[in-house]
């Protein structure tokens, strides 16, 4: 079995952050509403906060990504039809995992497929400063690829239209490359799922614990707080490192193991209470429709070649994946 690399640390010490790695001491960083998300390079937040405005945009995008959207949407996500190679090495992700995320990231946003490109094109810039969270330069870029998707989905009737399509497009993407790769180095999973779909969704879970997409976030003290009996003085700076705390054998049992019988506490890929990721139930169902249609349409596939990788200290995903 090849592992999954972890992303290198990467923090200079100068940069002043503490680090949590535990999963219950992450887990309590993540539930606390004094620790606010943070770009690691800037010091502080621009501005205070608005918690209401916070839950009040949370409130929407959770009624926009309803049951009865998301039941459609999958009815749609379930009919796309991707024109992979028919014989030969497969690249899963350039000939599958891409064209088909793109593809329901404009169904969500409700782009038109002439736009698709050009937005993954500014999407994929987004997602490369993601995975390298200390490169200032790609941070920038990113700020003029938000402003051009803001821009583009002003009129838009979506909550967040922007960071939806990234999300979808690109993080989505990245979180099936690494969560296929789960299943190629388990060949007996596939099979599993295949004759037992009703097992999908906990395997879902599972690719979404062990690909942690981000590996770590970062977070601001607006005041002083304890966290899991850590005191953590106002403006201290703290990075979370999710992939740890995802893997901690003081919680999972077997944790590199792909188990979608596991039971027990959930993972924190997708934030936790107060910082909860609002578009989680989105991400899981495209994840789902996804893997379903991974399933259906190949039999048994072998990696062909090594693994190439891409990003940084953010996340790392499969750059490709020859598969056959």
């Amino acid at each position: 079995m090849t592992p999954m690399p972890a992303a290198a640390p990467c923090l200079h010490p100068e940069l002043g952050f503490r680090q949590f790695s535990r999963y219950e001491e992450v887990k309590a960083a993540l539930r606390e509403p004094a620790l606010w998300p943070i770009a690691p390079l800037k010091p502080a937040p621009s501005k205070i906060p608005d918690q209401e405005a916070q839950q009040a945009l949370r409130a929407q995008i959770v009624d926009r990504f309803s049951q009865a959207r998301l039941a459609a949407w999958q009815s749609r996500m379930e009919a796309i039809a991707v024109d992979a190679p028919g014989r030969g090495p497969l690249d899963l992700v350039a000939d599958f995992i891409e064209p088909w995320c793109l593809t329901a990231a404009g169904i969500v946003t409700e782009a038109p497929p002439e736009d698709w490109n050009s937005l993954a094109a500014e999407a994929r810039i987004v997602s490369h400063a993601a995975a390298e969270p200390l490169d200032e330069s790609l941070r920038q870029w990113a700020t003029q690829s938000d402003k051009a998707l803001a821009d583009y989905f002003a009129n838009s009737t979506c909550p967040m239209p922007g960071p939806t399509f990234v999300a979808i497009s690109r993080t989505v993407a990245c979180l099936l490359a690494n969560g296929w790769t789960v299943l190629l180095q388990h060949p007996e999973e596939p099979e599993k799922l295949r004759t037992a779909p009703e097992l999908l969704p906990k395997a879902v879970e599972e690719m979404l614990r062990l690909a942690s997409i981000p590996d770590m976030v970062f977070r601001h003290a607006s005041a002083a707080v304890t966290v899991s009996g850590v005191p953590i003085a106002r403006n201290e700076r703290i990075v979370l490192r999710l992939a740890s705390a995802n893997r901690d054998p003081l919680v999972f049992a077997d944790p590199n193991r792909f188990d979608p019988l596991r039971r027990g506490p959930g993972h924190l890929s997708l934030g936790f209470g107060w910082h909860a990721c609002a578009g989680s139930a989105l991400i899981r169902t495209t994840m789902a429709s996804a893997t379903s249609a991974f399933l259906a349409r190949f039999g048994t596939l072998k990696l062909r070649a090594p693994i190439e990788w891409e990003g940084g200290s953010g996340f790392r995903t499969p750059s490709r994946l020859l598969v056959g």
